[in-house]
């Protein structure tokens, strides 16, 4: 009786519902992998370089296209939790997008069959860009919304039966791929809109939310845009300072190229999915903290979760750093050797990719700050990144984007007041300090 107990309040704790949460998000990354995985076994590399093309806009569309609404939105649910009414004009907002992107995106195809511009492989593949920035809208705020209902572990249960039915559309693309191969552009994109698309209707209705346009309020929209739009204008300069990167390599160097860089920044999603799963699941509880005069309170759950994290991801990357080569040619292949320098140099940003850095500020509704933030990042990252390829060549380029992001960190660290605790309770910590240790001397010997 007494471990039962136990369980059940263990599942119900913030740590198991995080690990949840990166669990889920982990798969997604691996899935993306799986993909990539069959490309570079099929495909010449130039053509391999088309696909992740196709990721690297799609990866640009989604953050341009979404004005900051999902940020907002998570903001109100957290402080007012009027939970349908917020979904149903959210779900609204993001449908009048969309069908402004299908316009948009007839006009160019249009402008194509006349013979005005080329769109090379984009004409006709380019109609499913909506539907794949929709999907992926939808979901994201249906997450957002499960997180502040305190459902995480239902979610979870909705989204992994959406992973296995999209596992055997993937099985079935890897055993029929000479069959379909002139199409892979078209396989790729739907593979991508699928892993997003099957667990909405389920989450929906599970979530007991509501499609209405009878609730369609024009306040709600200004409100959201209001708090939203800052962080939409960081979270855009984030995705561009995130792709500075692919970016140079690709304005400067071939598809050939381009493709190997794309092989050697494996790392991102990774990190990034378990290190937003743990920082969006303490959001609310860090919003009301905030709004309650509680800031002490926000920065210990802060700081308690980048340790948390840290001590997932730090041996992580310890595993990953180890095996960088064998990682390489096992997804891709020996084609890809050059990326292997570069995969472990983004590993190193992965010690960086334990938390959300500027968590307090958006929790406290500074958006301005973040929006400014982002911008110092965005500048340092380009003029970094474009100096040292210069002088070190694509290498350059990810030292350039180290550099960057633990600049930005530690702005944020000290806007928040936090870079004390931040030495003392997290770079001090005996644990932290021997797994920091092991990486790098690990990047440096293996």
């Amino acid at each position: 009786m007494q471990v039962l107990k136990l369980i059940k309040k263990y599942s119900q704790g913030n740590v198991y519902q995080s690990f949840l949460l990166a669990f889920s998000q982990s798969i997604v990354a691996l899935y993306f992998i799986g993909i990539d995985f069959i490309f570079s076994k099929n495909l010449s590399v130039v053509n391999f370089g088309k696909w992740k093309h196709l990721i690297f806009v799609i990866n640009l569309l989604i953050p341009l296209m979404s004005f900051g609404i999902s940020e907002g939105y998570k903001y109100y649910l957290a402080k007012e939790r009027k939970r349908k009414w917020m979904f149903a004009n959210t779900f609204s907002f993001y449908l009048i997008i969309s069908l402004v992107l299908v316009v948009i995106i007839s006009i160019a195809n249009l402008t194509n069959y006349l013979g005005w511009v080329d769109l090379k492989e984009y004409y006709l593949l380019s109609f499913l860009l909506p539907l794949a920035y929709f999907v992926f809208a939808i979901n994201k705020t249906l997450r957002y919304a499960y997180i502040n209902d305190g459902k995480v572990q239902l979610h979870t249960n909705i989204t992994l039966i959406g992973f296995v039915v999209t596992g055997i559309f993937l099985l079935l693309t890897y055993l029929y791929f000479d069959r379909i191969s002139t199409n892979y552009l078209y396989v790729g994109i739907i593979l991508y809109i699928l892993v997003y698309l099957l667990p909405i209707a389920h989450l929906i209705v599970k979530g007991n939310f509501i499609i209405t346009t009878k609730w369609i309020n024009k306040d709600y929209f200004a409100k959201v845009l209001k708090q939203g739009l800052p962080l939409y204008l960081a979270t855009f300069i984030g995705t561009l300072t995130l792709n500075t990167a692919m970016l140079i390599v690709n304005t400067f160097e071939n598809a050939e190229t381009f493709a190997i860089f794309s092989v050697g920044a494996l790392e991102i999603p990774i990190f990034a999915m378990l290190s937003a799963a743990f920082s969006q699941r303490i959001y609310p509880d860090l919003v009301r903290m905030i709004t309650n005069n509680e800031k002490e309170k926000a920065k210990k759950l802060w700081m308690k979760t980048t340790l948390q994290i840290s001590y997932i991801t730090y041996p992580l990357i310890i595993l990953l750093m180890f095996f960088a080569e064998e990682i390489i040619y096992f997804i891709y292949s020996p084609k890809y050797e050059e990326s292997v320098f570069l995969f472990k140099t983004y590993l190193l940003i992965g010690l960086f990719r334990n938390n959300y850095y500027g968590a307090l500020i958006t929790a406290a509704g500074q958006t301005k700050y973040i929006s400014l933030y982002a911008i110092i990042m965005l500048a340092t990252n380009a003029v970094l990144s474009l100096v040292l390829y210069y002088f070190f060549g694509i290498s350059g380029v990810v030292f350039g984007t180290l550099s960057a992001t633990i600049i930005l960190a530690f702005l944020q660290l000290y806007h928040e007041k936090l870079i004390k605790d931040y030495v003392y309770k997290f770079l001090l910590n005996y644990k932290i300090l021997i797994l920091m240790a092991l990486i790098i001397l690990i990047y440096l010997i293996k």
